[in-house]
């Protein structure tokens, strides 16, 4: 048996232990965008039309404390090393619908896009970091888009998308979805970052909670580089399925599991998988503070070579860690 083969099989395999081993995938729950406007029928659709024809749709003027405040956090993380290239980069602004609950900021250089943030609006009127990242990890990939439209049948002969049907982006807790729409089917939805289809029949707008807001003075106060011999994928290596569940009740907790040796973590959420996108390794952390704070907010690095940052305080507490010891590959 060679060598693709067996890649093949083991993904087979992996793929369906974890089918076995965990719970099946819950739902998003929320209401779908009724006031997104249909396609003209008969339009010719590639790539770049239709990441203005997505976000064009949804134009909103962007608040100045927005704006700061993203500044203030890209010119902190080009301090450091695997940011570097953000330093005196563009950025550009789009509202993720319904509503301008939520935003996407790109962060371009030369005008190829090299990282992105997501913020969402609080409570209070303020905007909160929901998730940030480099290249290898961007979201709202309109190619990977594409490509699956194409696949489902959506975008037939001639690259033309149907009468009626429309695409949003939208953002749901540490997840990000195009939402599908066609006259008279249950919507469909589609991860924003791999363009899988997710088994959901609602999509949600929950804002995930205990990010960094704006502050005086916020800076990366502290950081655990992922380690290039710690495995990204937890489809690779299966073996955190049969190791215990830790007990990770604080930040601290989780500082010292990802800090640990030669071990990476797995997030897993039994019965929300789909909510969370999860499983993923977890290889680093960003410890971020602020002027006058005396605690410390923390995003946990994921994603290919740890180019995903998210909150940790979204990860503590809903759902399981598992600890995958690479010495044992």
């Amino acid at each position: 048996m060679n060598k693709t083969l067996l890649s093949l099989t083991k993904k087979a395999a992996a793929l369906l232990l974890i089918v076995q081993c965990l719970m099946p995938a819950g739902a998003l729950h929320a209401k779908t965008s009724a006031n997104t406007k249909a396609d003209k029928p008969g339009v010719s659709i590639n790539t770049a039309t239709l990441k203005n024809m997505v976000f064009s749709r949804q134009l909103a003027a962007i608040p100045s404390s927005l704006q700061s405040f993203t500044k203030d956090v890209v010119n902190e993380l080009s301090l450091q090393e695997s940011f570097g290239q953000w330093k005196n980069a563009s950025i550009s602004y789009q509202p993720l619908g319904p509503g301008t609950h939520s935003w996407l900021a790109t962060v371009s250089q030369n005008g190829k896009p090299i990282g992105y943030l997501i913020l969402t609006s609080t409570d209070d009127g303020n905007y909160m970091l929901s998730e940030y990242g480099r290249d290898e990890s961007m979201p709202y990939n309109t190619q990977a888009l594409y490509s699956r439209l194409k696949q489902l049948g959506i975008l037939q002969a001639g690259s033309k998308l149907p009468a009626g049907v429309s695409i949003e982006a939208r953002y749901s807790a540490l997840l990000p979805v195009w939402e599908i729409s066609q006259p008279g089917k249950k919507a469909i939805y589609l991860h924003g970052i791999t363009a899988e289809e997710l088994p959901l029949q609602t999509a949600s707008d929950a804002k995930a909670a205990g990010g960094l807001t704006p502050h005086p003075g916020i800076r990366v106060a502290g950081t655990m580089i992922p380690v290039p011999q710690r495995i990204t994928d937890p489809y690779d290596n299966l073996m955190w399925l049969a190791s215990p569940k830790l007990s990770l009740k604080q930040n601290g907790d989780l500082m010292q599991a990802v800090t640990k040796g030669r071990n990476s973590l797995v997030f897993t959420s039994p019965g929300r998988n789909a909510d969370y996108g999860a499983p993923f390794a977890i290889t680093g952390i960003h410890a971020w503070s602020a002027d006058g704070s005396e605690s410390e907010i923390l995003y946990a690095a994921s994603g290919k070579n740890g180019s995903r940052f998210l909150p940790a305080s979204e990860l503590i507490g809903h759902g399981e860690f598992h600890s995958l010891n690479l010495s044992q590959i």
